[in-house]
């Protein structure tokens, strides 16, 4: 296929040689040796990079291929000691960067960036100059109209008819402009066709083979963040469970008839994991083991804390902090969710109890309301007692509603929406993917925001799918904030997008309460 590309180019070359070659006149064969720079400089800064690309992810293929011959555990730690890695400046510069950004990760623990952040079909594009090249056939079509136009005008100024000389003239001269027109005008539909299909033929080749290397990437050397992630949880599940089968089992839990004295969901038919986990994470709540930890919200333009995410920790009194992905699974899958999301939502009000009788002025403090909560209670009512018995304010009260369950059980959302911001709560739709289209088969939607799960724009779905979505919200008068920042460059496409709050590792890790409340002293100088 290379070799094809490279016998059109000079196909293109030769072509352009003998189109000067035949030009009927000087003012066409200046239109032509122009239109043959433009097509020169397409090739030159646009088709020939492009193949270096192609060529440049075959090597990258060949290379994690080889590494994975060398007798050792870490394919990366091979990889990272190969020079040049793609044989191509821009790919191994990039490359360069992410090697950096990984080791600086590996040292924290953190979970690994998807090299889609350094090398996709975005940032070749910037680094290609596509926005420039794809305009030339464009060029080429106005150069060929333009020699058209003028061709036009040099025979129509050449009419006269006071004698027959000069009408015969005239018509000569008629004749030689719309040879002119005729001339430029197909040289240039000719080259701008044929440069623009070069273009497209090199650019998708180049993109296939991209895609290609990311897979075998992917698969052998750094897995997605989100396989990462998936990974990460499924050992802690595994490590946890074993750690507490070493543990003296808790007399007060039968598997069979539920926690002795009643009020126990029955276990019969659960898993191994759910029968272990569920005695210790109802000890746990009677222990008040449960507790809440806070992700500080910003406002991205003055980088001042602006609310605040209460998410579920369980500080275990033998094993520390356990993750969420340890149990949340598993209260989910036997309903029992709808209770510790309770006892959560009440510690964060009697904590916003606690902050104004310290006098201070609280930030709003999120909460999350899943299907199974709204199903399961009366939100409204829950949320209207709970600011009459600790006395506070719904202004720092935000519900934070997920987007399944506005699918899934929208009528019922609606309504507890509807309660809820008559009692004066601001509703957060949360998790929303960027999906405008499923969300207006929902009628009635009175949402105060929109937040954007950023996992969903990693890779190549970067700053342009961003700007399509603040742009459509814009235009639906409904107002995005961010969560799951993680990069500068995130940060960076959030400003430009007009995006006015959000969260995510990169401002801030969720923090105990009482290093948020620190913030808070600090920014009302108490």
């Amino acid at each position: 296929m290379r070799r094809l590309i490279y016998l059109l180019v000079i196909f293109v070359l030769i072509g352009g040689i003998i189109l000067t070659a035949y030009a009927p006149d000087e003012i066409s064969t200046v239109f032509i040796l122009i239109m043959e720079v433009v097509s020169f400089l397409g090739i030159l800064i646009g088709i020939l990079p492009t193949i270096q690309y192609y060529r440049a992810f075959e090597t990258g293929v060949n290379n994690i291929e080889r590494a994975l011959e060398v007798q050792t555990s870490s394919t990366w730690s091979v990889i990272v000691q190969i020079d040049d890695f793609f044989h191509q400046r821009t790919l191994d510069e990039l490359f360069r960067k992410y090697q950096d950004k990984i080791q600086a990760q590996r040292e924290a623990g953190q979970v690994l960036s998807d090299i889609e952040e350094y090398i996709n079909e975005d940032i070749l594009s910037v680094k290609s100059w596509q926005g420039v090249i794809t305009q030339l056939p464009g060029t080429l079509t106005g150069l060929g109209i333009l020699g058209t136009f003028i061709g036009l005008i040099v025979g129509i100024q050449g009419i006269g008819f006071s004698t027959v000389n000069s009408a015969l003239t005239s018509v000569q001269t008629l004749l030689s402009g719309i040879q002119i027109a005729f001339y430029t005008s197909i040289a240039g539909v000719i080259l701008s066709l044929v440069l623009n299909i070069l273009l497209r033929i090199t650019w998708n080749m180049m993109l296939r083979n991209l895609d290609l290397f990311l897979d075998e990437f992917h698969k052998n050397v750094i897995p997605t963040m989100d396989e990462q992630i998936r990974y990460r949880e499924r050992k802690e599940m595994k490590q946890i469970v074993q750690l507490l089968e070493r543990l003296p089992k808790n007399s007060g839990f039968s598997l069979a008839g539920g926690v002795a004295g009643g009020g126990a969901p029955q276990q019969a038919g659960n898993s191994g994991n759910e029968q272990i986990l569920m005695p210790q994470i109802l000890q746990g709540l009677k222990d008040e083991e449960f507790i809440f930890y806070l992700q500080p919200k910003f406002d991205l333009e003055t980088k001042k804390v602006s609310g605040a995410e209460a998410l579920v920790r369980w500080n275990h009194g033998k094993l520390g902090m356990v993750s969420p992905a340890v149990f949340i699974p598993v209260l989910e899958s036997n309903g029992y969710i709808t209770k510790l999301d309770q006892y959560i939502w009440e510690k964060v009000c009697a904590q916003i109890r606690t902050w104004i009788d310290k006098g201070l002025r609280p930030v709003p403090v999120s909460i999350n309301v899943t299907k199974t909560d709204i199903l399961a209670i009366d939100i409204a009512e829950f949320f209207d007692n709970m600011l009459k018995k600790y006395r506070i304010p719904p202004m720092h009260l935000v519900i934070e509603i997920t987007e399944n369950a506005y699918l899934l059980a929208s009528h019922a959302v609606l309504e507890t929406e509807k309660k809820l911001r008559q009692s004066g709560f601001r509703v957060v739709l949360d998790g929303f993917d960027g999906d405008y289209f499923s969300l207006s088969s929902i009628q009635d939607i009175q949402a105060d925001v929109l937040k954007l799960d950023l996992r969903r724009f990693s890779g190549s779905n970067n700053q342009s799918a961003l700007s399509t979505v603040f742009d459509q919200g814009r235009k639906l008068h409904m107002t995005i904030a961010a969560e799951g920042i993680e990069s500068m460059e995130q940060l960076g496409m959030l400003r430009k997008c007009g995006c006015s709050e959000g969260q995510g590792f990169y401002l801030s890790k969720p923090i105990a309460v009482v290093d948020f409340e620190n913030i808070m002293s600090g920014a009302t100088g108490k």
